[in-house]
């Protein structure tokens, strides 16, 4: 009887061991995306220039001009826009369709006259994404992967600012949310 009673309690452990144990499958997962390219759209006119066109200002005292992402112009203070071309920069983004992307865009730049050292500042840059039809740093790929989005922004433009053609560059980012 001793024996059977062991042999009882064995089995018995060892079901217990058995049943002390337990798994589950977890799973994996991973989503891969086509690289969000953003490209200048050197086939529309101004393409990435963003062109506050010709301006005047008074010797006393500067102001500013400033070109919307509507591509409208507005002054203020001492400076006269000049009746010429001007242009928000335009840029076309390309990667994963319905995904929404963020744009980075600078605080501030400096133009310098070609051939001198004076310069001015541009600010206050702004963005209209297509795909959101209003102004904002974010927007949506259309279902074929596509958008586009405009820059505006403000210059600032000192008392007796000397003639010349101003340039410089700016920075615009695109990355997916």
């Amino acid at each position: 009887m001793k024996k059977l009673i062991f042999g009882a309690m064995l089995i018995f452990a060892c079901a217990i061991q058995l049943n002390a144990q337990s798994s589950i499958t977890g799973q994996a997962k991973a989503e891969v995306t086509s690289q969000l390219a953003i490209t200048d759209n050197t086939g529309t006119p101004g393409g990435t220039t963003l062109n506050f066109g010709k301006i005047a200002v008074a010797a006393g005292s500067g102001g500013t001009c400033t070109v919307s992402t509507l591509n409208v112009v507005t002054v203020s203070g001492s400076v006269n826009a000049i009746v010429s071309t001007t242009s928000n920069a335009i840029f076309s983004l390309s990667g994963m369709a319905a995904k929404t992307y963020a744009i980075t865009l600078p605080a501030s730049t400096v133009v310098t006259r070609a051939g001198g050292v004076e310069t001015m500042t541009v600010d206050n840059f702004k963005a209209r994404p297509t795909s959101a039809g209003a102004e904002g740093l974010t927007g949506t790929l259309s279902s074929f992967g596509v958008d586009s989005f405009t820059v505006g922004g403000q210059l600032n433009v000192n008392a007796a600012q000397v003639d010349g053609i101003y340039n410089g560059t700016f920075s615009v980012t695109a990355a997916y949310n």
